[in-house]
């Protein structure tokens, strides 16, 4: 845990102030909450693979739908690479149906 220099805890909304939206304007990125924080652990570990349940746990939930119907947002490409893949599966089972139907009788 960190501190003041009175050795009070430091203020969440106070590392935001201090640190976090002046590091972000001067990145000319919009200002991060810990909302976006939450959010973005939340995504990205959705799309790395890691189980809800886990990520759920961490995040101190104890539902799993409260991660996912809150915190986890689809990430830009995901629904694209989600068609790819059902689409590649869609072609291989339509080549075997293909290739059966052709053999001789």
């Amino acid at each position: 845990m960190f501190s003041t220099v009175s050795g009070k805890p430091i203020s969440p909304n106070n590392v935001l102030r201090t640190w976090i939206w002046p590091a972000c304007q001067a990145s000319g990125i919009p200002r991060a909450t810990w909302l976006t924080f939450r959010r973005t652990y939340s995504s990205w570990a959705h799309e790395k693979g890691v189980p809800a349940k886990v990520v759920a746990g961490i995040m101190g939930h104890t539902k799993v739908d409260t991660t996912l119907n809150v915190y986890t947002q689809v990430l830009d490409g995901a629904a694209r690479e989600a068609a790819a893949r059902i689409g590649s599966e869609l072609s291989r089972i339509d080549v075997i149906t293909t290739s059966a139907s052709q053999r001789p009788a």
